[in-house]
């Protein structure tokens, strides 16, 4: 068997292992906390990522314009706050 040797990303030492960010909602912050706190990479898709409220319920993506545009602005909107949610579940993990 072959050791694998860590390297460094961000300032902090890991194995080269990196998992998930695959864009179709599976990849979470759980899921890359949990790989990131083993000693890997966790990586998570922004794309539809959960946010939820201050119950811990997640919010759901209701999208009400009825333009394209608006609905493409929507679709950023739910993406960005989902995303950093997900990075604060992972941060908090790891």
């Amino acid at each position: 068997m072959k050791n694998i040797n860590p390297i460094v990303v961000s300032g902090k030492e890991c194995l080269p292992l990196i998992e998930g960010g695959k864009g179709i909602a599976v990849s979470s912050g759980e899921s890359s906390g949990a790989w990131a706190k083993a000693g890997g990479v966790g990586t998570f898709s922004g794309v539809n990522a959960d946010s939820y409220d201050e119950n811990g319920d997640r919010i759901p993506q209701i999208y009400k314009e009825k333009t394209r545009s608006g609905r493409h602005r929507e679709l950023v909107d739910f993406s960005v706050s989902g995303a950093i949610e997900q990075a604060r579940i992972a941060r908090d993990i790891a």
